[in-house]
């Protein structure tokens, strides 16, 4: 395949650890100057390279000339997708079976261990071990759906099946209560499906920053010369469309300091005090680009060149107040935009995202103060499952349709009084002796 030259420069060579990726066209010729060149470096340094464990990724090519190109340099022929650094590579958006690799990785580590646990284990199995495996293949690409509930289901089971490993149902809490963060009244294990969004948003808040990184330059460059991203259609890779859906949500939380404006649409954006078309309403519908980025605006000789004339008496007046507001706008064609967070920071942060989406969520202060506690874990797995009511009373048996014997409440005091939660803790004269 032929890399793409941008200004004059090409990727070729993509290469991490021992993992080496080489770009060529599909020329005999050039195969055997490469054959030449690793031979050489073979000869002087002693390290020989292994061509039966190399692999030609043909992309629209024969299979006749894919043969033919293969027997020259010596290695076998592969097919797309294939895995480089734990991922799958190819031209289309991953299949469910093509991570597979990932969800066998997790079941591997539950079913060696998880069995002999308590749940307190189980829980910090599932926080600091199965849900880790995941961050490397989030931080790279948009998990699909199914992969994600493939995971969650094999959390679940690992967190509640106790002992027994054949074990069906049984869970004690709803899963997105689980998910929750401790102190929100949760057991604190991470939601996929957010950390997943909150993990990518890096890659937007890199590419909105133009950041000097050759991806960055190279989706600028090829798509995006005249254009803002978010106001055009989608083009470029599945991963690209993937991170891009993400801009509403990374617009919600950044804000642009404006630098030449290439990156933020003059109407809609907010870039300055207010949004100009929820604040100057008659002059936005007069318009002649909706879509325009601040950068062509201001290289307008005047701001009637982006109206649509004549004006009513009301889009008039807003043309005035306009005018006024951008000779106080401080404008700097040479630098570039500058994104600061709602967080009082310029530096995006994954985990102050994935807390923020708990922000509007309230729990009792009694949450904060068991998990702050220095009991033991176990003591404060049963502590949350007390304070949820989720322990297995009598009651709460009941409550899941369980067939439970009637006419005896109490097991340890005969009462007549049904053994819930407060009777069984607190109530109960055997309890209160105790």
């Amino acid at each position: 395949m032929a890399p793409l030259p941008i200004e004059g420069i090409d990727f070729p060579i993509v290469q991490y650890a021992d993992d080496t990726l080489l770009l060529l066209q599909a020329d005999a010729r050039q195969l055997v100057c490469l054959k030449s060149l690793l031979n050489t470096f073979a000869t002087s340094t002693g390290l020989h390279v292994n061509y039966s464990k190399s692999s030609m990724i043909p992309i629209n090519m024969s299979t006749e000339r894919t043969q033919r190109l293969a027997s020259t340099f010596g290695c076998s022929v592969g097919t797309l997708p294939f895995t480089y650094l734990g991922l799958p590579m190819g031209t289309t958006k991953p299949r469910i079976e093509d991570m597979s690799s990932l969800m066998v990785k997790i079941e591997r580590r539950l079913n060696g261990c998880s069995s002999l646990l308590s749940l307190s284990g189980r829980l910090q199995l599932v926080n600091s071990v199965i849900s880790p495996i995941t961050t490397y293949a989030m931080c790279s690409i948009k998990l699909h759906k199914g992969v994600i509930d493939n995971i969650d289901s094999a959390r679940k089971q690992c967190l509640w099946r106790g002992k027994v490993v054949d074990k069906k149902g049984g869970h004690l809490a709803a899963w997105p209560m689980v998910q929750k963060p401790k102190k929100k009244g949760g057991l604190g294990v991470i939601n996929l499906r957010l950390q997943n969004d909150a993990l990518l948003l890096k890659q937007l808040h890199k590419f909105y920053s133009r950041q000097d990184v050759p991806w960055v330059n190279l989706i600028w460059d090829t798509y995006y010369q005249q254009k803002i991203p978010r106001a055009s259609r989608e083009v470029g890779s599945f991963w690209w469309k993937d991170v891009l859906r993400l801009s509403t949500l990374y617009r919600g939380i950044a804000r642009c300091s404006l630098g030449n404006g290439s990156t933020v649409l003059f109407w809609e954006d907010l870039w300055g005090p207010v949004i100009l078309a929820q604040a100057f309403p008659n002059l936005y519908q007069a318009a002649t680009n909706v879509s325009a980025s601040v950068m062509e605006v201001m290289a307008a000789p005047d701001l009637v060149y982006v109206i649509n004339l004549p004006l009513s008496q009301q889009a008039y007046d807003e043309l005035i107040d306009l005018q006024d507001l951008l000779s106080d706008i401080t404008y700097e064609p040479e630098e570039n935009d500058r994104w600061s967070f709602i967080w009082d920071n310029d530096k995006y942060s994954s985990k102050k995202l994935y807390t923020l989406a708990f922000s509007t969520m309230h729990a009792p202060i009694t949450f904060s103060w068991m998990w702050k506690s220095q009991c033991t874990l176990r003591i404060k797995v049963f502590a949350w499952l007390l304070l949820v009511d989720r322990l297995n009373t009598r009651v709460m048996l009941r409550r899941r349709n369980f067939n439970i014997q009637t006419g005896i409440e109490c097991v340890l005091y005969d009462t007549g009084i049904d053994e819930d939660v407060d009777h069984l803790l607190f109530a109960c004269p055997f309890a209160t002796r105790c």
